[in-house]
């Protein structure tokens, strides 16, 4: 799918659901491939009341763009940010990496971070892959997969 037609999925679903979209900003990131910005008044006040309901919009949407993939598979790389909600919870893992990054330094020890998913895994292991002393790995299997941050003595 292109991102023209993906930009016509996003406003079509919003207007199915009749909820008003103030926009919807289209850019590329190295990392996070297409990016979706969405901003909507409306869509602020039905998380605040069902929290999930963004979560549950974004996996539509995105299996929308994956038709044909294989569970797992992505042809579509994207990410879906309606009001800022992912560069916010980006921001909460980035903090945590940087936090367990520290701890390790201080502790001169590994510290295992809980479970997460592989979008965040991926925020953790970029957030810190410039750090000299500092080096992670992803460990676990399945839903327990968890990054490892790994003190180097230099």
């Amino acid at each position: 799918m292109d991102t023209e037609n993906a930009k016509k999925v996003i406003e079509q679903y919003f207007k199915l659901l009749n909820i008003a979209v103030e926009s919807v900003v289209y850019s590329l990131d190295e990392k996070r491939g297409h990016v979706f910005t969405i901003k909507s008044a409306e869509m602020e006040k039905i998380t605040s009341e069902r929290e999930d309901f963004s979560k549950d919009l974004i996996y539509l949407l995105k299996r929308t763009f994956n038709k044909g993939a294989t569970p797992g598979e992505e042809i579509f790389k994207c990410t879906i940010d309606i009001n800022d909600l992912q560069s916010k919870a980006d921001e909460k893992v980035k903090m945590k990496a940087l936090n367990a990054a520290e701890e390790a330094r201080n502790l001169k020890t590994d510290v295992v971070l809980e479970p997460m998913s592989s979008y965040d895994r991926m925020v953790v292991h970029s957030t810190l892959s410039g750090l000299p002393d500092i080096s992670t790995e992803s460990v676990g299997e399945g839903r327990e997969r968890k990054v490892k941050v790994k003190y180097l003595a230099v």
